[in-house]
């Protein structure tokens, strides 16, 4: 018979102790059956590598403003080159995904995609963790009837890849860390991370070469409007001119004569800005100089990824004794709360 804990809303903590003592061994016996479970599971287990890459995408190639600036309107912020897009999310895109997964690895001697290499277990339920072989029974269930083989097996590659990838970015610095934790084949998480930072450089580049050629099309119809604006001003002036030979003795001819003029020097400095502006466009969209930089190459993790077998045995012990103590306060909760 265990004595109350809490009796009369007061607690006793010898009958406390005296419960732990009465009870202590049978939960240190079950600990060390779960602690043994995990022994065997730890050496029966497959291992897991893991790989990482750092690098920076605060890239900002600042152009040199120009006094004419009013003029070219919105060509100021067509100039600003750098990543304007979440690395975070591209990481988890469709097209990301798909694009890694469809690349050759070398996976023992031999290239394969991850298609072939993972996708073909979309439907294995040969597994010890209860939670993946649940996880087989609900994705299969859940696959739509139209999908076929082939279709359900990217789609399980990619599931795989997603959850292999963990990013971290640093706001301040724009330091970006991609860790990639892949099963069994230790160089296979060293090269999908390399592939990894190869993707984020070739859609940063097509971003920046897409708005340069955005920024010809602008400059282009600019031109268009300057240079007849400037051709209409020129013949005004010459129109001007013939009508009013005398306009030198007229001071009212003299400032229309001016304001003319000046139309057609602002519209002349105007239209070689843009022809320069439009030259160096040209040469951005064919740039494809980096906007990402590496700070570490790929560097494969020379300890394997999980607890340890001292700090996994200490954890499991620990918990698991708590939890088993937690079962027997429940069990007993009508002796021990009163």
């Amino acid at each position: 018979m265990n004595k109350p804990i809490i009796e009369e809303g007061y607690f006793n903590l010898t009958n406390l102790m005296v419960f732990l003592r009465k009870h202590s061994a049978s939960c240190l016996k079950y600990s060390l059956y779960i602690t043994l479970i995990f022994v065997v599971y730890f050496f029966a287990k497959t291992p897991t590598y893991s790989s990482k890459i750092t690098f920076y995408t605060n890239y900002n190639d600042v152009k040199q403003s120009s006094l004419l600036s009013p003029f070219l309107g919105d060509i100021a912020n067509l100039d600003q080159a750098g990543l304007n897009f979440s690395i975070s999310e591209y990481l988890q895109s469709d097209r990301f995904l798909k694009n890694i997964i469809q690349k050759k690895y070398m996976i023992n001697e031999e290239d394969i995609s991850l298609i072939d290499y993972w996708g073909v277990h979309y439907n294995n339920y040969l597994t010890l963790n209860p939670f993946s072989f649940l996880k087989t029974i609900n994705r299969n269930i859940m696959f739509a009837h139209n999908l076929s083989i082939e279709e359900r097996r990217i789609s399980f590659a990619k599931e795989v890849l997603s959850g292999s990838i963990l990013h971290s970015e640093n706001r301040r610095s724009g330091l970006n860390t991609v860790k990639v934790i892949i099963k069994e084949h230790p160089s296979l998480s060293k090269q999908i991370t390399k592939e990894i930072y190869f993707a984020v450089l070739d859609y940063a580049n097509q971003i920046n070469n897409i708005k340069a050629n955005e920024k010809i099309a602008f400059i282009e119809d600019r031109l268009v409007e300057v240079q007849f604006n400037l051709k209409k001003s020129e013949e005004k002036l010459l129109e001007f001119e013939v009508q009013n030979k005398n306009f030198r003795t007229s001071p009212t001819l003299l400032l229309e004569k001016n304001r003319i003029q000046r139309d057609i020097n602002a519209y002349n400095q105007v239209y070689l800005s843009l022809l320069d502006q439009f030259e160096l466009a040209k040469i951005d969209s064919k740039d494809n100089t980096n906007s990402v930089f590496y700070l570490d190459r790929e560097i494969q993790n020379s300890s394997i990824e999980g607890f340890g077998l001292i700090q996994g045995i200490l954890y499991v012990f620990f918990m698991s004794y708590v939890l088993f103590l937690m079962l027997k306060l429940y069990r007993y909760r009508v002796q021990l709360f009163l």
